[in-house]
């Protein structure tokens, strides 16, 4: 018996450390994908995997990392360790991974904490992390590398920021860069994408939703669904009155 039209092509999803990274309804991220894969008549399951958990990343399609707090990035950060050869090696692989806030700075040297410590991260990428008592936040417009649409979001960041050289797709026209010198921010390294833009950030812009969704599973028309409508009306509501303040 055929399966319906809707469970013949499913997408799992892994929101990694659900419980302590998800400061601004993070959650939203993972649930919005399901919800435009569901329209495009393609069906999207979550798993979640948290500090302790096995994870067998292969299994997964696609990885989403939200933003925490500085203790609550340093215990990922310490966990994640035990994965670094599996999730590095599912990087290089090509395999889709969106991590938003501070959870980016996972995939570069290190971070140094405000009370003087450095944790040792990923590596991946050549950047550090310097955290500091002030913070820098702050609404953001940013021209992105690989859109035509600006995104939109917030940044609320500890301190100094990042230092390194990288590849950084995000141009903030409103809004602080990834350290004091640079309006740019955010990493891209094959299909992994980081930023400091939270909001939730697919959940406030359907550009990005539907490049990620894109990439996954190639182009598809949507079915009606009311909420799609609203959410563009949001987006460019907002769009507008924020890059009001860039004139």
């Amino acid at each position: 018996m055929d399966m319906p039209r809707s469970r013949k092509i499913a997408v799992r999803i892994l929101h990694l450390y659900h419980d302590l990274m998800n400061l601004y309804g993070d959650w939203a991220n993972a649930d919005v994908l399901v919800r435009e894969f569901a329209a495009r008549g393609r069906a999207a399951e979550v798993d979640k995997k948290s500090v302790g958990d096995d994870v067998n990343f292969i299994t997964y399609d696609f990885i989403y990392i939200g933003s925490g707090t500085e203790r609550s990035q340093r215990a990922c950060m310490h966990d994640m360790m035990r994965h670094k050869g599996a999730f590095i090696m599912y990087i290089e692989e090509g395999k889709h991974v969106l991590a938003t806030g501070n959870s980016h700075e996972l995939f570069g040297h290190a971070v140094s904490g405000v009370s003087g410590g450095k944790y040792e991260a990923l590596g991946l990428l050549d950047f550090e992390t310097i955290q500091q008592d002030s913070r820098v936040t702050g609404d953001c417009v940013s021209k992105v590398s690989f859109l035509q649409d600006r995104l939109i979001g917030f940044i609320n960041r500890a301190g100094h920021g990042q230092e390194g050289k990288i590849e950084r797709p995000f141009t903030n026209e409103l809004g602080p860069g990834a350290n004091d010198k640079s309006c740019t921010e955010g990493i891209r390294y094959k299909n992994l994408l980081g930023t400091y833009l939270t909001g939730p950030i697919l959940v406030r812009n359907p550009p990005l939703l539907k490049y990620i969704a894109d990439s996954l599973t190639g182009p598809a028309e949507r079915a009606d669904d009311p909420f799609f409508v609203f959410q563009e009306e949001a987006y460019r509501m907002a769009l507008t009155e924020l890059t009001a303040r860039i004139e």
